[in-house]
């Protein structure tokens, strides 16, 4: 009987590791709360995280994923967002 992995298993195991670690589809699926179809279609579309391709294999970097997720944050004023720019 093979082991399958939980969301929260995979949200933790990417929390605990480096910046430079690499993680699969399914684990980016699951930080994003989103379907690897859904990862599928971004990247035939060139948007979404940046990707590495090794082979057939694609992984994405932490930092990549990190840098995505604050790239998505929303402003509620432009005050705020001015504010974070003049740090």
């Amino acid at each position: 009987m093979s082991y399958k992995t939980s969301r929260i298993d995979l949200i933790n195991e990417f929390e605990i590791a480096p910046e430079s670690t690499l993680f699969d589809q399914k684990t980016l699926a699951a930080i994003l709360g989103c379907s690897t179809q859904l990862l599928e279609r971004n990247r035939w579309a060139g948007q979404g995280v940046p990707y590495i391709k090794i082979g057939r294999t694609v992984r994405y970097r932490k930092q990549d994923i990190l840098n995505f997720l604050q790239q998505q944050k929303v402003y509620h004023s432009t005050s705020e967002h001015n504010s974070l720019i003049a740090v």
